[in-house]
């Protein structure tokens, strides 16, 4: 078993230092890694979107796709996971430096989901080969 799974959500609690920005940001992979120099692909979570022209679930023309509110624990409203910019972190940087907090793992079915929405043409080839090789 992987030591970070594919569908792992998490919340980056130092995101400013890694992604140059202010707030802590939730995030899910959509790869696993291993070791400490394997890459964990991951996509944020983002709260604070207008969803007035989007609908529950895949959003594929504009590379978003919808989480309904309570899917997981830590979310009470609908969520957008935007699937345009993919964060790649070494497993190392994300657990040795005790800079995120662990939630639950989506199942395989809204993995599936997420991946089948992904415009690969919006993802490196590295990237696109640790998520392929997870499913």
């Amino acid at each position: 078993m992987p030591t970070f799974e594919k569908g792992q959500t998490f919340l980056l609690t130092k995101s400013e230092k890694l992604l140059k920005r202010t707030k802590p940001k939730y995030f899910i992979s959509l790869s696993d890694a291993d070791s400490e120099d394997d890459i964990v692909v991951c996509f944020v979570m983002n709260t604070e979107h207008d969803f007035r022209n989007l609908s529950i679930n895949c959003n594929k023309r504009v590379q978003k796709f919808i989480l309904s509110p309570n899917i997981f624990s830590f979310l009470d409203r609908p969520t957008a996971i935007d699937l345009a910019l993919p964060q790649g972190f070494t497993l190392s940087e994300l657990l040795d430096n005790n800079q995120i907090r662990l939630f639950e793992i989506a199942d395989d079915v809204l993995c599936r989901q997420i991946k089948n929405c992904i415009d690969w043409n919006f993802i490196a080839p590295k990237f696109q080969r640790l998520i392929k090789d997870c499913f």
